[in-house]
């Protein structure tokens, strides 16, 4: 998220499964985010688990903001911003069917399709991937500091 402010589109785009518990943080996070003044070039997207049906949000697309949980080694709620360049890992994953497509795999097929904008990710550790509806405690603060912090990189270098 290096480019200024006006040069292009940048999406923020909230991943995750709502009926999940934690593994829905990132579409919490972006829903907060629609209660923030964001600039005119900011767009924000619910991903939930869509898989396939995102490869084709990016059209004049400059920048992408994965917002998403991750298991890393970190407290639940701890937030780590990704730079363009600094893909996150997951070395133990196998794919066995298309409907485990995750966002690391979308940005793979993204450049292959010549969709190459500059990627970054915001992510936390989950505590609890349950049937659940809601965040766990360290999570639900969580969201609150990253709508915020988002709001204030897009202000300063989206």
């Amino acid at each position: 998220m290096t480019e200024s402010a006006g040069d292009g589109t940048t999406i923020v785009l909230g991943l995750g499964n709502l009926l999940l518990g934690d593994e829905g943080w990132g579409v919490h996070v972006v829903r907060c985010l629609n209660e923030l003044k964001l600039p005119g070039h900011v767009r924000v997207e619910e991903g939930g688990v869509g898989g396939f049906n995102l490869l084709g949000c990016l059209d004049g697309v400059k920048r992408v903001l994965v917002v998403d949980v991750m298991m890393m080694d970190s407290p639940p709620g701890e937030l780590r911003l990704l730079g363009p360049g600094e893909k996150p890992e997951e070395p133990d994953k196998r794919i066995l069917s298309f409907h485990q497509v995750g966002v690391l795999e979308l940005v793979k097929i993204w450049g292959l399709l010549g969709y190459e904008p500059e990627v970054s990710f915001l992510v936390t550790r989950p505590e609890k991937m349950e049937w659940s509806t809601e965040l766990s405690p360290a999570l639900q603060k969580a969201v609150r500091k990253a709508a915020k912090l988002i709001e204030r990189l897009c202000t300063e270098s989206c």
